[in-house]
Parts: structure tokens; C-alpha cells; sequence
């Protein structure tokens, strides 16, 4: 049995792929010499029905990198967009079923209950299950218990901790209120079965820096079963890039500052009143600054630019219209980088990878030190092979986040520089 062989299994067994195949062989040579096994063989049959060693081989072919309110973009937007419309939709039934899935030790499924605890005032009036779901048991474990270093605190802000943690030694333990809303379970997202009695209906999924590990066919696989898992009208959000390009039978793409967000098919979402996006040129501070009422008289006002109304169109799913929408902006201002960005995302949401790359590399000879657009297109790369060239974009983006103070916020995604910073230094197995 090789090393390669082994890998395969791995693949068929928990969906993660070898990127690295010199260090996989190093470690497996480890675990087989640890165990008492004089060669691979001996190791492969004892992998046989041995979840514990499948979770040690998952747990070195994954980072479990994750604080609390990881990717501030993304929370904003749940803030801003997703929850409130769930809200309303379930104003009559109460009823609010949520998924962490690859939670790690719990950070992401915590924050997503202490986010709620904090914008819906009436919280025990309803039915709030939230679901984390990990791999690895031992990461389980430690986010039953839900007591964390500061170091899973770095992005949150400081009245929440005084609400929601006591301090216990060098450890904040996390109140029974907020660890009651959550519960915690083992779930290899490939090997187990899903949808099932528990894993169904759900109004919202989040995994998220999951499917960067995964095969291609297993990324098809799970982004298909949690389709099935979601209700209508049901929410899946990722990480940046992670599925762009893939299509998702049941699944139609909405477009956003903050991330590509995926709705299940055959219903509507619910008019809600949030401030359209801004482009890259306008300064979302100067914006932000300005009285509410005051500054959507202003966004009312203006005359609508083809960039504002490209954005606001890839909001609502209007794919087309969004294109059009970015040619005329290119034609109003060939040297803006914003629009050949957006094109690429809606490129890569058709399926055209080549179209995609094309407009990401005139984003980066428009705009050098668009990060986003770095790393898009080191995704775009390392699905087609080329880990090379992927990963010197990605050290790219990182020299360039580096630079800035860690609290700039970089478009789009309006996540920190620290923090994806963070996710790029994480290493990649």
C-alpha cells in the first residue's frame, strides 16, 4: 500500500484531499512507525473501521483556525440581511432552525447564537435550534464545554464578553444561556448519511473554510446534501471563493459585498429594507457617518451609477441585468477596477472559469493590491491544477495585507486585513 493509495481512501472516506503529497507521506509513515505497523500495509488495514485514526488523519489534513466572530463581513451581513428576513418569514411559527457545519470547537456556532441573543429581543418566545457539527471528537468535546482562551476572542467586541463569559483562570467560560441554545454533535460530512430526521429543514447553513479541504467530488456531494437539507427559501453561506463556479442543482447564487450567499429555489425572499452596497471607489465610513434617515435620502436621491445599479441587481439574483449593468460602467469609467471584479464573480457563477480569470487579472492591472481579486483568482488556479501559481498569489495578497493596519476592512468583503491574514498564514495541507 502507498502513500497515494492511502490518500485515496482518505478522500473516499472523509472527502479531504492530499494537497501536499511529500508531507501526507511523512505523516502516515509516522502514525504507521507510532502504532507498532513496519509498513503501510499493516497501517492501511488497521484504518479499516478505525474512526479515531480517520479523525487523526482529518484533523492533520485541516486547520482548526477559528475565533469567535471569525469574518466580520459575514456576520454583518447575517446581521443585516439574512436573519432579519428569517425573522420575518417565521414572525407567526417562532421557529428558527440553524446548521454550523465543520464548527470546529464551536466559536462559529456560539457566535451565531450570541448574534441572535443580541438583535431579537423577544429570544425566548422562540424555538431556536442551532446545530454544530465537526469531524473531529475531540474538537466536539472541547466545544460542549465552552470554555476558550482569549485568543478565540481577538474580534469581539468587549460589552459581550462582560454579557455573555465569566473569566475562569486564563480561560473565559461562555454563560449556560448562550451554550444552551447550541448543540454539538460528530458528523463527517461525507462518510455519514444527511439529510436526516435531525439534519433537515434547515432556514440557514453555514460552512464556511470547509470545502477548501475537500475533493471536487465531494465538494458536488455535500454541497448537494445540503441542499436537501435546507427548507425553501433556505440559506447556505461559504467562504469567499469556496464554491464559486460550482453549480448546485436547487440552489440559485445572490451576490454581495460580503460573499456569495445561496438560496434554495422556488420561493421569493422577503422585501427587506437594507442599505445597497457601495462601490469600490465611495468611502463606506464617509456613508456610514451620516444620520440614517438622511443618508438613504442621499442613496435615494443621487442619480443611480451603473456600478451602484450592478450591485443592486447581483443582490436580488438579477445575473444579467448585473452584467449589463457593469458594461456600461466600465464604458462610464474604463479605469475602474470594480466593475471587471464583479464580472469575474458572475462569470464564475456561470461556470465560465476562463471568462473569470480574464477579468481578475485586468481587476489586478487596474487595481495591483485588490486582495480579493488575488485571491479569487488563486482559487480559479488551484482548481485547475496550477498549485504553483496559487499559492504565489495567495503570498501575494498576504504581503499586501500585511501592510495595512490589521482593523482595515478590505473590499469587498469587508473582513479585517488581520483576519484574513489569519485564515492565509493557516497552513494548507
Amino acid at each position: 500500500m502507498t502513500p497515494e493509495e492511502i490518500g485515496k481512501k482518505v478522500a473516499m472516506k472523509t472527502g479531504l484531499r492530499v494537497a501536499d503529497a511529500g508531507r501526507f507521506e511523512r505523516f502516515v509513515l509516522q502514525r504507521a512507525k507510532l502504532l507498532g505497523f513496519g509498513d503501510l500495509d499493516g497501517y492501511a488495514k488497521f484504518l479499516e473501521g478505525k474512526s479515531q485514526e480517520w479523525q487523526e488523519i482529518a484533523r492533520f489534513l485541516s486547520s482548526s483556525e477559528t475565533f469567535f466572530f471569525r469574518d466580520h463581513g459575514q456576520f454583518e451581513l447575517l446581521r443585516r440581511r439574512i436573519f432579519p428576513e428569517l425573522f420575518a418569514r417565521h414572525a407567526k411559527d417562532k421557529t428558527l432552525r440553524i446548521w454550523s457545519a465543520g464548527c470546529a470547537s464551536g466559536e462559529e456556532a456560539y457566535s451565531l447564537a450570541i448574534l441572535i441573543d443580541f438583535i431579537l429581543p423577544e429570544r425566548e418566545e422562540w424555538n431556536i435550534s442551532i446545530f454544530g457539527t465537526d469531524i473531529d471528537s475531540q474538537a466536539i468535546e472541547k466545544a460542549k464545554a465552552g470554555r476558550f482562551r482569549k485568543w478565540s476572542f481577538r474580534s469581539v467586541p468587549t460589552e459581550w464578553l462582560q454579557n455573555h463569559f465569566r473569566q475562569e483562570g486564563e480561560k473565559l467560560v461562555l454563560s449556560d444561556r448562550i451554550r444552551d441554545m447550541v448543540r454539538f454533535s460528530v458528523l463527517n460530512l461525507v462518510g455519514d448519511p444527511f439529510p436526516d430526521l435531525e439534519f433537515r429543514d434547515m432556514d440557514l447553513i453555514l460552512c464556511r473554510n470547509v470545502f477548501i479541504y475537500f475533493d471536487p467530488q465531494s465538494i458536488s456531494l455535500v454541497a448537494s446534501r445540503f441542499a436537501a437539507s435546507l427548507r425553501s427559501g433556505g440559506y447556505l453561506l461559504t467562504a469567499h471563493t469556496e464554491l464559486i463556479g460550482q453549480r448546485i442543482p436547487g440552489l440559485s447564487s445572490l451576490l454581495f459585498p460580503e460573499g456569495v450567499l445561496y438560496r434554495k429555489e422556488n420561493e421569493s425572499p422577503l422585501k427587506t429594507e437594507i442599505p445597497l452596497p457601495l462601490p469600490t471607489k465611495t468611502s463606506p465610513a464617509a456613508i456610514e457617518s451620516v444620520p440614517g434617515e438622511t443618508r438613504q435620502t442621499i442613496l435615494r436621491d443621487a442619480p443611480p451609477s451603473p456600478m451602484l445599479e450592478a450591485l443592486e441587481h447581483a443582490n436580488r439574483g438579477r445575473i444579467d441585468p448585473a452584467e449589463a449593468s457593469c458594461r456600461k460602467a466600465i464604458e462610464a469609467d474604463p479605469l475602474d477596477a470594480a466593475p471587471y471584479f464583479l464580472l469575474a464573480q458572475i462569470a464564475q457563477m456561470k461556470g465560465n472559469s476562463d471568462a473569470a480569470e480574464e477579468f481578475l487579472k485586468k481587476t489586478l492591472y487596474l487595481e495591483p493590491e485588490h486582495v480579493a481579486a488575488h485571491l479569487e483568482l488563486a482559487a480559479l488556479k488551484e482548481k485547475k491544477g496550477d498549485a504553483p501559481r496559487a499559492k504565489s498569489l495567495r503570498q501575494a495578497a498576504l504581503s499586501i495585507l500585511r501592510a495595512m493596519p490589521d482593523d482595515e476592512l478590505v473590499h469587498p468583503y469587508e473582513t479585517s486585513a488581520g483576519e484574513i491574514a489569519i485564515w492565509l498564514d493557516a497552513p494548507r495541507v
